[in-house]
């Protein structure tokens, strides 16, 4: 099956889609099948990648690690008739352009909602001039233009419904490439992050963005450094938020136990979660929350606050807990956890197992059952 997968990020940028996107394109290549990226071009990154068709961008002025494609590649626009199936993961520049290409060739077209686009309209100029509502109809009205959307959690394909989505809705998560995890040993995060070896090491890692939630976490961490004066909380990753962070922790006392990290490849970022010994996330906007994932494939339990698409990865006391967004309970639950080896012992074996079970290679194969019932259906069409 040749398939076209169409995303306005993509690498070098560093996100969930970009690794959802990349991760998908190897399994489908490992089973056979042929996958062609359509994504902006990132000035001076040169690619490895086959079948990878770069569209001009500018820099998106409000999120500067995004780029803006020009939805115009006379070279991509060539090869759409190679394709059998249009799957976009964005429903920007090139999710029209995937419209388009699906459209012109009459071949079905599935669409991934990946990002919570209404928690994101904070990085869109005047964008309280765009009600919610109305965000909500552009939403529906793109997905309703596809012949099957999936979602990565229960939360989110309620949602789209409740935008006016009437497209089949299938729920699938991005799933976690395993294989990363079986790879020696990169580096020693403890070692170059100068945390000493007793001591408690606690992980966030994603975009330090507005809808991350993070000055809840800081604030979290330091109550519970009161009471753990050896733990040190790790930062990894990057974004617009990061001075901001970064005054905080200052503010706040904590520059000796908070690292930040900032962006790391993701042999590095492996290494890092089997290092950590709890990974805290207080995002309440995800659609998945792929670290969460990443998170458990290297044996670490998670403490989140409960909400959206955090629902569907993390099961309370089975692979990790969860906390209420409340800076003294957040810090009690992770603490107590801390203090509890058989229970946390027991967390620690369900993070693996799930992770084992929502696997990059088990949400492929699930996704080309999806990508076949749509030909079935196109063919009977014809």
């Amino acid at each position: 099956m040749r398939i076209g997968l169409f995303s306005d990020a993509y690498l070098p940028e560093i996100s969930g889609v970009t690794t959802a996107v990349h991760w998908l394109k190897e399994e489908l290549e490992r089973l056979g099948h042929e996958a062609y990226i359509y994504a902006p071009a990132y000035k001076g990154f040169r690619d490895k990648e086959e079948h990878l068709f770069r569209f001009r961008a500018r820099r998106f002025i409000f999120h500067k690690a995004s780029r803006v494609a020009l939805p115009y590649s006379r070279k991509a626009a060539r090869s759409f008739k190679r394709l059998d199936i249009v799957h976009s993961h964005t429903p920007f520049s090139l999710g029209l352009v995937a419209v388009g290409a699906a459209t012109l060739s009459r071949i079905p077209h599935v669409h991934t909602y990946h990002t919570h686009l209404l928690e994101s309209r904070h990085y869109l100029p005047l964008s309280s001039l765009l009600p919610e509502r109305e965000t909500e109809k552009i939403i529906a009205a793109f997905c309703n233009r596809c012949a099957v959307v999936t979602a990565p959690s229960l939360p989110f394909k309620e949602k789209l419904v409740e935008y006016g989505v009437h497209r089949p809705i299938h729920i699938l998560p991005s799933g976690v490439n395993l294989s990363l995890f079986r790879k020696e040993q990169a580096w020693e995060p403890r070692q170059k992050l100068a945390i000493p070896a007793g001591a408690t090491l606690f992980l966030y890692a994603g975009r330090l963005a507005m809808e991350k939630n993070l000055p809840f976490l800081v604030r979290a961490f330091a109550r519970l450094h009161e009471e753990d004066r050896e733990a040190v909380l790790v930062i990894a990753g990057d974004g617009p938020k990061r001075k901001e962070l970064e005054d905080q922790v200052e503010k706040s006392g904590l520059s000796k136990a908070v690292r930040f990290a900032g962006f790391l490849a993701h042999p590095q970022l492996i290494d890092l979660y089997r290092a950590a010994d709890l990974f805290l996330f207080s995002s309440k906007a995800e659609t998945q929350g792929l670290v969460l994932l990443e998170a458990m494939a290297g044996g670490t339990p998670v403490v989140a606050i409960g909400e959206l698409g955090v629902l569907d990865i993390v099961c309370d006391g089975i692979n990790g807990l969860f906390a209420p967004e409340e800076e003294k309970r957040f810090a009690r639950i992770a603490l107590d956890l801390m203090n509890d080896s058989a229970r946390y012992a027991q967390l620690k074996e369900g993070a693996l197992k799930t992770a084992k079970e929502l696997s990059a290679h088990s949400s492929t194969l699930r996704l080309l059952e999806i990508f076949n019932q749509c030909l079935a259906v196109a063919r009977k069409g014809d």
